[in-house]
This record gives C-alpha cells, structure tokens and sequence, in this order.
C-alpha cells in the first residue's frame, strides 16, 4: 500500500505561507465585517434590533470564515482525490494551503453579501 501523498503535491504550485494565509483571512474578515455594517446601516431598523444585529456580527463574521476555509479545504481534498484517486482528510488539510481558494470564495461571498 503506498504511503500518503505529501501534501505540497496537493496545493497549487505557487505555495502560500502562513504569513500570507493570515494576511488573506485578516482582509476578508474585515471586508465581511464592514460589508454586514453596511447592510445593518441600510436596513434602518430601531436602535434596539440593531444593537443586536451589530451584537452578532463578529459571530457571523467567524463563522462565514470558518465555512469558506473549511469550503475550500473540501475542493482540495476532493481535487486529490479526482487526481491521485487519494483521499486526504480535510483536517489534515493546513489553512495555509488554502490562501489562493479563500481568496475566490470570499470574493464571491463578498458579491453575495452586497
């Protein structure tokens, strides 16, 4: 039985490094965050429903994050698999190696929100 694939084979040639991914993440999370302040101005709703919406809105922010990271680990994983016929475990799957896929998502994340 072979051994498992290493994972720089997985990732797109042009590696990111850890530094990078955090910086992608890092703009994301504060494009998402501004993008869902806006949406709370426009909807004008009384000061006490937006407290809350604004209450929520690092929560929602976390979690929109989380499910494109983990989004995009998926179509890596699935990607070996189409490719090697090798299954590697989305939690073996390190954030770095998902910077160029959160990129896309979040953009179209981001043209869904607006």
């Amino acid at each position: 039985m072979a051994g498992p694939i290493p994972f720089e084979r997985a990732a797109r040639d042009e590696q990111c490094s850890r530094s990078e991914f955090k910086a992608q993440r890092d703009k994301l999370e504060a494009l998402l965050r501004e993008a869902k302040q806006a949406a709370i101005q426009r909807a004008e709703v009384p000061a006490a429903e937006r407290h809350r919406a604004e209450m929520s809105l690092e929560q929602d922010v976390e979690h929109r994050l989380q499910r494109l990271i983990l989004r995009a680990k998926g179509m890596v994983s699935e990607e070996m698999l189409v490719r090697h016929q090798r299954e590697i475990p989305v939690d073996e799957i390190p954030d770095y190696a998902v910077t160029h896929l959160l990129a896309e998502l979040g953009e179209k994340e981001l043209q869904n929100t607006l």
